[in-house]
């Protein structure tokens, strides 16, 4: 039951309480007070309870780690057999103690040796990039690929199969990606060290 279904099942029963009159007693003026006391609190705690965010909802619907579908391993066509893991995590804390309503994207990839068209041999850590950028509903990603020399507010459209951005060039999401794309230190949200 959601907790406004419960604020007004409270309300209703303690205004049957209240209206309930006892015959030994004389002065109406007790129950009336009585009735009032407990509707006028029963409904500022449905205030109280409707005005508040549930704690799951005050920072977004976005959900993070694995149970964000842009969170995995990712095949580019552009750069074959080359790493590109990404990653949702939570935004971080404000100043006032709040989070923001988006929650922070981590991309590494591996782009291969100078020259070569595909990912042939694992890479180092020192071989790695990283790009960051932020959730925008739950399809829909703005990542900062500018200290690639790329654009600052990409945008990646989840499509049920992977990310696709706007120049048509879709990252196709891995099932059971080959760990050799990442460093052999490299280990991923669910499995630890390799």
């Amino acid at each position: 039951m959601n907790r406004l279904t419960c604020t007004i099942a409270l309300v209703a029963v303690a205004s049957s309480n209240a209206l309930v009159t006892n015959p030994q007693s004389k002065p109406f003026a007790s129950d009336r007070r009585n009735f009032f006391g407990v509707v006028g609190g029963a409904a500022a705690a449905a205030v109280v309870t409707v005005a508040t965010p549930n704690a799951a909802n005050a920072a977004g619907t976005i959900k993070t780690g694995p149970y964000n579908p842009f969170t995995g391993d990712y095949d580019d066509p552009q750069h074959p057999g080359c790493l590109r893991q990404v990653k949702v995590v939570g935004a971080p804390l404000k100043g006032d103690g709040t989070r923001p309503l988006y929650a922070v994207v981590e991309v590494t990839g591996y782009d291969g040796k100078e020259g070569e068209k595909t990912c042939k041999e694992r890479p180092s850590r020192g071989d790695l990039w990283k790009v960051t950028g932020k959730t925008k509903g739950k399809d829909e990603a703005f990542l900062d690929f500018s200290s690639k020399g790329g654009p600052k507010d990409l945008v990646g459209k989840w499509d049920g199969s992977g990310i696709v951005f706007p120049d048509g060039n879709k990252w196709t999401k891995l099932v059971n990606p080959d760990k050799s794309r990442r460093p052999e230190d490299m280990s991923t949200l669910s499995e630890g060290p390799l």
